[in-house]
């Protein structure tokens, strides 16, 4: 065997070194395509952190053509950092007009952490407290009777849903029937309207017995325009969307902006166990934009479901919550309230659909809250959904804040678990 010397083994070193490294590279952009290949050698973390979005991207792409589902919006923040913001996919299946990244979307519940912000701003202000009888600032209300007995509910249980409203109408019981001919939640309602066609009707449970999702959400609403002297619309557009720079949240989408509303479509899953994946089989247009109700100012300002936003207005008020109601340097909410909101009201009560959906949830103020750890989400995650098909997180242990936008009616269930998934891997490993 021959020997190099010296000599020649140094000047050889060089070489083989790059040749390694050559190597290395190119096995991992087989692997991983990269945006750009030519930031492997310097930047080989950061390239491959890099391909893991474009992968990202890529399943999203997978998922929307496998499924026949419209595009989706989403935005992920990790340490501070936007790490994926993105419009992928078609506003309508069967069109050409791809989803663009200011695409509006109605986002039904995701209205009510907007409303508890905005209660909780009066706490902060003293204008009101969380033991006061709801009927101080509706006394138009008559008394809430459960079974002949008349009971007091509070601000408390207003926010957290355990107040013992219901909410749309049924056949299940007198109190359901009541609601269905009341029809509250009429777009030709005021609040005010609302108040009165809910007076008399009785409680479904004594308040603070356990949670149910309810129209608590829209008597907040009526407290705010009381308390404020303000109309609603008024009241989130000077103390909540103009300082979170949500330009384009409101509850209706005015007429230079309607070619951004996209198509509603609509998610028969059955059930929510069956909901958890998507069925192709069961999704099908259900609203054109130009039809959409939402082109007009309502009457009714729900504040329990009414307001349409992009994922970049949503997601700044995301970040506000999650930096404990302080926004660029703006602070919307004090520290304690934040702390309020996002702590559950609902440990050891009966929590209504959560455990169908969700493991170790209970319910805050306006959300959900993660109870316990046990799934990715840590101990302490705040999320909530709209029946459209939006859906957030925030998961302050690890630092990440996701906001998504689709419009699928009762699509937000497999639209998380799917997210929950491919997101958590990229950060585990930034």
């Amino acid at each position: 065997m021959t020997l190099l010397s010296p000599s020649k083994s140094a000047k050889l070193l060089p070489l083989l070194i790059n040749m390694f490294w050559i190597v290395i590279a190119t096995s991992t952009a087989a692997e991983e395509p990269l945006a750009n290949p030519h930031l492997a050698d310097s930047h080989p973390v950061i390239v491959s952190s890099e391909a893991r979005h474009l992968r990202l991207s890529q399943k999203i792409e997978e998922l929307l053509d496998a499924h026949q589902l419209p595009g989706l919006v989403l935005k992920v923040k990790h340490r501070g950092d936007v790490i994926h913001h993105q419009a992928h996919g078609k506003i309508n299946i069967s069109k050409e007009k791809l989803m663009s990244k200011d695409a509006l979307f109605r986002i039904y519940s995701m209205s009510k952490p907007i409303t508890a912000v905005a209660m909780l701003q009066l706490l902060d202000k003293g204008f009101i407290s969380l033991d006061d009888d709801i009927r101080k600032y509706l006394p138009e209300f008559e008394p809430f009777e459960v079974d002949g007995k008349v009971y007091t509910v509070n601000i408390h249980q207003l926010l957290s849903h355990t107040a013992g409203f219901g909410y749309g109408g049924g056949l299940k019981s007198w109190v359901d029937i009541r609601y269905l001919i009341a029809n509250p939640l009429s777009r030709r309602n005021t609040l005010d309207d609302l108040v009165d066609d809910l007076s008399g009707i009785d409680l479904k449970f004594p308040p603070g017995e356990r949670l149910k999702y309810s129209i608590a959400s829209d008597i907040q609403g009526a407290i705010i325009e009381r308390v404020s002297g303000l109309k609603l619309d008024a009241y989130f557009r000077k103390f909540i969307f103009e300082p979170l720079n949500m330009k384009d949240t409101a509850f209706y989408v005015p007429e230079k902006e309607q070619h951004r509303l996209v198509d509603m479509y609509v998610y028969d899953a059955g059930t929510f166990e069956a909901a958890f994946v998507f069925n192709q089989e069961k999704i099908s247009l259900s609203e054109r934009a130009k039809d959409s109700p939402y082109l007009e100012k309502p009457k009714l300002l729900s504040s329990g479901g009414g307001l349409v936003s992009t994922s970049e207005d949503y997601s700044n008020f995301v970040s506000m919550l999650a930096n404990k109601g302080e926004f660029e340097g703006k602070k919307l909410l004090s520290e304690k309230s934040t702390a309020l909101m996002l702590s559950s009201k609902t440990k050891g009560l009966d929590t209504h659909f959560l455990p169908r959906v969700y493991q170790g949830v209970g319910f805050g103020y306006g959300l959900g809250i993660k109870e316990i750890a046990g799934d990715v989400r840590a101990q302490g995650s705040f999320f909530w959904g709209g029946m459209g098909g939006t859906t957030f997180w925030a998961d302050p242990k690890n630092e990440l804040e996701v906001t998504a936008m689709m419009q699928v009616e009762d699509g937000w269930i497999a639209l998380e678990k799917w997210l929950l998934k491919e997101i958590y891997p990229i950060i585990n490993n930034r």
